[in-house]
């Protein structure tokens, strides 16, 4: 009857046992509503599946008495620390790093900013946990923390002097001195090679623990005042050193062979110009010891010739040293030899037989003598510092592919403007053979009219080997001055101070060495000397130089002593 499924206890067990199954009779004490419906429907009288308060008053006894609801477990076995029972409910109560309602989720503690590890270098995270662990170089104590390790103080001997030990974090340095690099494996510090690092604009030259950067002046440039870059050399004169190809420079010796027929006469004609007062213009040569010779001596055409009829030697005319551009040519006539300046005779020699005795094979030599010279009636400068153009050698004009020959070797191309006292950038220097005299009898006087350009540069100098004991050069102090320094084997001994550079005036200056001492003059300039002491040292080397042999250079220094000299 109604009043005996009233009773308490048996509602429960028909709802439960006979007539929901195990998923509704769960939901008794989780949903009101859908608890009515199953009772609702197998109960009559029972038909209102609204929700409270309209549920009957006899089917509230079904909440009094509930199964456990943590009975299967509902929670994450990996993620649950314990699981509540409720009234018709179950709470899982989580282990540390887990979460969610069942506890089945991992919490990445080293991603998740809400429960952050803490780890201060690396973190790897694991089920319901995580890990933290250091970089090279550096331990923990607390699992969370890394502290660095000072491999300088647990490892004393790690450096090996003069090595110092630099502790960094993770890591250590064995600091050697400057210019040198610790070697791990030889366990020693060693050269560096700075040079490798590109440190220099020019030229590096690597020194033990150092290094030095060269710029080459000849090219226009000098080293800045970091001593590592190369700036451009300005000028203080526009120069004219525009060069042509078809003006010959007579530096160089040259030769031609000319095969000629039978009844052929020497001839030459050409324009040519020179400041030098000495030295061979042409010299041709045939078989059986004849040879004629054109020169200038002291300025004077010479004419020097022998063949198997006669030897003669004979000088005329002006000088024609000047530098300016003369045309000379010479004739073999019928019976004599004509020499002709800017088209008139200057002399005219009696030849009776003709010169080369109708030789066919003639060679002729350009600015030079044959190795072989003694025959010369007077000794001759052999070399002539010159320029020819328009030549013509037994009316021959020159073969394009002579020409061409010319035109691509640059060094015997000439300057286009000369003149006295002409200034060129430094692409070359002089070398002299100068007696000084012997033993301590030794002296030494130069006079120097300078015009300095912005430039540090070497003016005069003595090389002895490979070294250099007597030096002077300009060493510019800023854009407009400079100072005129005097050095005995790379140390400074005397200074003239305040070079104005560019000036339109010129210093002249006067040097004056032996070995009694040092003295220098320039114009009403002031000149400082170095102590006494060090002045006398530098004096007594020098003294011992010069018992043996020098060779003095004007505008520079051989590549192999540029970097001996240092300033």
């Amino acid at each position: 009857t109604l009043f005996e499924e009233s009773k308490k206890g048996n509602l429960e067990r028909e709802c439960i046992e006979e007539l929901c199954n195990i998923e509704e009779a769960r939901e008794i004490f989780e949903n009101n509503l859908e608890t009515v419906r199953c009772l609702g429907s197998h109960r009559a009288g029972i038909n209102n599946p609204n929700p409270e308060p309209g549920i009957p008053q006899n089917l509230r006894t079904c909440i009094q008495e509930i199964s456990n609801q943590c009975l299967p477990l509902p929670c994450y076995k990996n993620g649950y620390e314990r699981c509540v029972d409720g009234k018709g409910s179950f709470t899982c109560v989580c282990k540390a790093g887990w979460r969610g309602q069942r506890c089945e989720q991992d919490i990445n503690e080293c991603e998740d900013p809400e429960f952050p590890a803490g780890c201060s270098q690396k973190c790897y995270n694991l089920p319901g946990s995580f890990m933290c662990s250091c970089e090279k170089g550096f331990y923990t104590q607390d699992n969370i923390h890394c502290i660095d390790i000072n491999e300088c103080i647990l490892y004393r001997s790690v450096c090996v002097e003069p090595s110092q030990c630099i502790n960094a974090p993770g890591t250590f340095e064995c600091r050697c001195p400057l210019g040198y690099q610790y070697n791990m494996s030889s366990h020693e510090c060693v050269d560096l090679d700075e040079c490798e690092q590109d440190v220099c604009d020019g030229e590096c030259v690597n020194t033990i623990g150092s290094f030095s950067c060269h710029c080459d002046g000849r090219k226009g440039v000098k080293l800045a005042e970091d001593s590592r870059q190369c700036e451009k050399i300005p000028k203080c004169l526009d120069l004219y050193d525009h060069k042509h190809e078809q003006i010959l420079h007579l530096g160089e010796q040259f030769y031609m062979h000319f095969r000629l027929q039978a009844d052929t006469k020497f001839a030459a004609e050409f324009d040519f110009r020179t400041f030098d007062p000495e030295g061979v213009i042409l010299y041709a040569e045939s078989l059986q010891d004849s040879w004629f010779m054109l020169g200038l001596r002291s300025g004077h055409i010479e004419v020097q010739y022998k063949n198997e009829h006669s030897i003669q030697m004979t000088s005329a005319g002006k000088a024609i040293n000047d530098g300016q551009w003369h045309v000379i040519s010479v004739e073999e006539l019928m019976g004599s030899i004509t020499v002709k300046i800017s088209k008139e005779a200057i002399m005219s020699i009696n030849s009776p037989k003709r010169l080369f005795n109708d030789k066919l094979k003639t060679k002729v030599y350009i600015a030079g003598l044959p190795d072989r010279n003694e025959s010369l009636i007077k000794p001759i400068n052999p070399r002539l510092d010159g320029c020819i153009r328009g030549w013509n050698l037994m009316n021959q004009d020159a073969s394009e592919g002579v020409k061409e020959v010319f035109r691509q070797k640059e060094s015997k191309h000439c300057y286009v403007h000369v003149e006295k006292g002409s200034f060129f950038s430094g692409e070359g220097l002089a070398l002299f053979n100068i007696d000084y005299g012997s033993t301590n009898l030794w002296k030494l006087d130069v006079v120097m009219s300078i015009r300095p350009s912005s430039s540090t540069g070497v003016l005069f100098a003595l090389v002895s080997n490979h070294s250099v004991p007597l030096s002077v050069a300009v060493v510019t102090q800023g854009p407009d001055d400079a100072n005129l320094q005097f050095f005995m084997d790379g140390i400074c001994v005397a200074t003239l101070q305040s070079l104005m550079l560019c000036y339109p005036d010129r210093l002249v200056v006067e040097m004056k060495a032996s070995a009694d001492g040092l003295h220098i003059t320039a114009n009403s300039s002031s000149v400082s000397y170095s102590d006494s002491e060090t002045l006398s040292m530098a004096l007594s080397k020098l003294n011992s130089t010069m018992q043996g042999h020098v060779h003095t250079y004007i505008g520079g220094l051989p590549g192999q002593s540029a970097s001996l000299l240092h300033f």
